[in-house]
């Protein structure tokens, strides 16, 4: 008796993946932030953390998103002239002149190497369109929703101490992935040194001149607010984001980090795109049977002893119906640390597999 198309459900293979001997567990550096965390930026995956979903004063760090969001408002060769109200903002500036002209890349660079407020101010108005740096604002939290940002609000383009404006260590990571993630924003963090109009600015971030793989990202600070970093580092293809909130030893504090990250937690590839899974069965198809592969290559940031608990789900079904298309998604694979899901790959057709007129059962 032929077998009904309901008996085709999924079936759960678990195949638990123990690679690598237990060895022993990860020893987290002590640091002197109030908040800290530190992310691998490509799969966002937290390595290290501390206080950090307690919403703070983060400062000149709020640049991160200014120039994130200008990016993706404007060209980088936008002019834009300087205005006066630009100019009057207090704290740290690039100390413009009413009816200045410069490039949106030259403003960038007053805002991530200098952290200049006026070369913010002068972004944000010329991105914020009729209405300016206040409409830039609503931008900036439009942003941040999409983002994910839920424990963060922006008053203010340049980061200066306000009562409804604040965001969180793990927030602030998320940001700064994705703001590295663009190439204009990367390039311009990343300097040493800049130039604005005719004046030659040094990056305020230590680490690019301390740190082996440094790439910028952004300092910070007030009073209120303490000091405050943002930094990110790449080694070998891989990518680090790490935050801290009110640290007095924040550059030690960073090294340490990014130390943790790139020695006990290296990545480690779990499956190449186009690997075959299996051969899978194919009902009235001809081919009788097609190959079964990975969608993209999976790897994942983990140290020793979460390697050795790592479980792949692999989902699929015991065969397919006749049609088969070429690329079609049959299931997936999950794969599992301590049952949270931290990285899922589809499986697809690697060929199709067309209708036979003449139904061949696997069984027989």
């Amino acid at each position: 008796m032929p077998l009904k198309p309901c008996a085709a459900r999924l079936c759960a293979l678990m195949i638990c993946v123990s690679l690598l001997p237990f060895a022993g567990a990860v020893t987290a550096p002590e640091v002197s932030a109030k908040s800290a965390i530190l992310m691998d930026a490509h799969s966002g995956r937290v390595l290290f953390q501390t206080n950090a979903d307690q919403k703070r004063l983060i400062a000149s760090t709020t640049k991160i998103m200014t120039a994130y969001l200008a990016l993706q408002t404007a060209n980088p060769d936008d002019r834009v002239t300087i205005k006066r109200e630009h100019t009057l903002v207090e704290g740290t500036r690039v100390y413009f002149s009413e009816g200045d002209v410069l490039t949106v890349r030259e403003l960038l660079i007053g805002v991530l190497l200098q952290s200049g407020n006026d070369a913010a101010l002068a972004l944000a108005g010329h991105c914020g369109g009729d209405g300016g740096v206040d409409a830039f604002v609503v931008r900036m939290n439009a942003a941040a929703w999409q983002l994910g940002m839920s424990n963060t609000c922006f008053a203010n383009p340049h980061g200066l101490n306000d009562d409804n404006h604040y965001s969180t260590a793990r927030d602030m990571g998320v940001l700064t992935a994705a703001a590295l993630a663009d190439p204009v924003f990367k390039s311009i963090c990343s300097m040493k040194t800049g130039r604005v109009g005719s004046i030659t600015f040094k990056n305020h971030n230590k680490l690019l001149w301390q740190y082996d793989g440094a790439i910028g990202v952004k300092t910070g600070y007030t009073k209120k607010a303490g000091r405050c970093l943002v930094s990110g580092a790449e080694r070998g293809g891989r990518m680090l984001v790490a935050v801290t909130l009110d640290a007095p030893s924040d550059w030690r504090d960073h090294a340490e980090m990014l130390d943790l990250g790139f020695e006990q937690y290296p990545e480690r590839l779990m499956r190449t795109q186009g690997d075959l899974i299996l051969e899978l069965p194919v009902i009235s198809g001809t081919p009788s049977s097609i190959g079964i592969r990975a969608s993209k290559t999976v790897s994942l940031a983990l140290s020793d002893e979460e390697y050795a608990r790592i479980v792949v789900k692999t989902e699929l079904p015991r065969f397919a119906w006749a049609p088969v298309g070429h690329g079609k998604v049959m299931g997936r694979a999950r794969y599992l640390l301590d049952g949270e899901c931290v990285a899922v790959c589809e499986l697809y057709a690697a060929r199709e597999s067309a209708l036979n007129k003449k139904p061949k059962w696997p069984w027989g």
